[in-house]
């Protein structure tokens, strides 16, 4: 009994000490918010001080034809950049609060919105009201955000429904941005001449191709996920749950048969596409590259859905092999239905 009394001692101080830590965390993170913000502002400024200042001039004369059009790219570039880094971090991403208040008194309205799963109302302990699907809550903004994607210290902001183009295109812009800049700084490096302007150069280069490098891995990972009509909080619960299913098919002697289509919402990959950037008509794709601060179709709350008989996963029962002259096979359906719980 005293070992029992002094377990549970030790997991309620560890659960108490862990909690502060992350309240700790918390706090520290949405303090440093301004500071990251102003580290990105100064490094993205510097490298364009130093493309318009070092690199382009060694290349090409600004008043060539060349200098000319690298210098149209280069601001067409910065422009997209700063224009979605500064509304993802002032556009609000949303919160049911803010939308779903008549919800409140009648939360088993939703019971019909929470997709094929079947998994009911999903109900915010901490702030006593109705989540609807995709939405989680945010220990750092202390409030439950609509679609959330993940909190980003870069941003001060929360990544959700209403802001997460924004988060993107500027990925995407500074990717490109990153790239381009990492070539034109290798020309000057090949000539091979010292001087010194090779010390900017250089500084620039690998700058420019250290950003490049993380962004390649971050930008694609969110490729990934507009496709699959994923969040980054899904991804990693969708795995999360297809590893413990594999797990208790195995031990069960069962094979776990991976669905079709991995979630409700997953409407085809161009679909998934346009859903981001559409807003009606044929070139909804040109909002990829104008500049756009319309907010996206919808409200966060309801979302087309893949019908019911088209989402689930299956279980494969395999024969259990006793001896060389006695087969026995599991009794039961061929095809279980693995239920999906968000």
């Amino acid at each position: 009994m005293a070992i029992s009394s002094n377990l549970r001692s030790f997991r309620y101080l560890w659960a108490s000490f862990a909690l502060r830590v992350q309240i700790f965390i918390d706090k520290a993170v949405q303090l440093a918010g301004p500071l990251y913000i102003i580290l990105a502002v100064t490094l993205i400024s510097c490298i364009i001080y130093l493309f318009f200042t070092t690199i382009l001039p060694s290349i090409h004369s600004l008043t060539s034809l060349q200098g000319i059009s690298h210098a149209i790219i280069s601001i067409w570039l910065i422009f997209n950049v700063f224009f979605n880094y500064m509304y993802c971090i002032r556009t609000d991403p949303g919160s049911p609060s803010d939308s779903i208040q008549d919800l409140e008194h009648n939360p088993m309205s939703l019971s019909d919105r929470q997709g094929p799963s079947g998994e009911g109302v999903r109900w915010c302990k901490t702030c006593l009201k109705v989540k609807p699907p995709m939405t989680h809550h945010c220990h750092i903004c202390r409030r439950c955000i609509l679609k959330m994607d993940h909190h980003c210290p870069w941003m001060h902001n929360c990544i959700g429904f209403f802001n997460y183009r924004f988060f993107f295109l500027f990925l995407f812009y500074l990717w490109i941005g990153c790239a381009y800049t990492t070539y034109m700084a290798s020309i000057p490096l090949r000539k091979q001449e010292e001087d010194d302007e090779d010390v900017q150069v250089l500084f620039t280069f690998v700058l420019a191709i250290a950003v490049f490098t993380v962004l390649t891995g971050l930008f694609s990972f969110h490729v990934y996920l507009v496709l699959s009509a994923q969040t980054t909080i899904d991804f990693y619960g969708h795995r999360r749950r297809r590893r413990q299913a594999r797990l208790e098919a195995r031990q069960r002697g069962e094979k776990f048969v991976p669905p079709m289509h991995m979630n409700a919402y997953d409407m085809g990959k161009l679909q998934n596409l346009r859903t981001l950037f559409d807003h009606g008509g044929s070139y909804w794709w040109l909002v990829m590259f104008l500049p756009h601060n319309r907010p996206p179709k919808g409200d966060g709350i309801h979302f087309t859905q893949r019908h019911a008989d088209d989402y689930g996963r299956t279980i494969q029962r395999l024969p259990l092999v006793l001896d060389e002259d006695f087969n026995t096979t599991n009794k039961g359906s061929k095809n279980d239905t693995f239920r999906h719980v968000r």
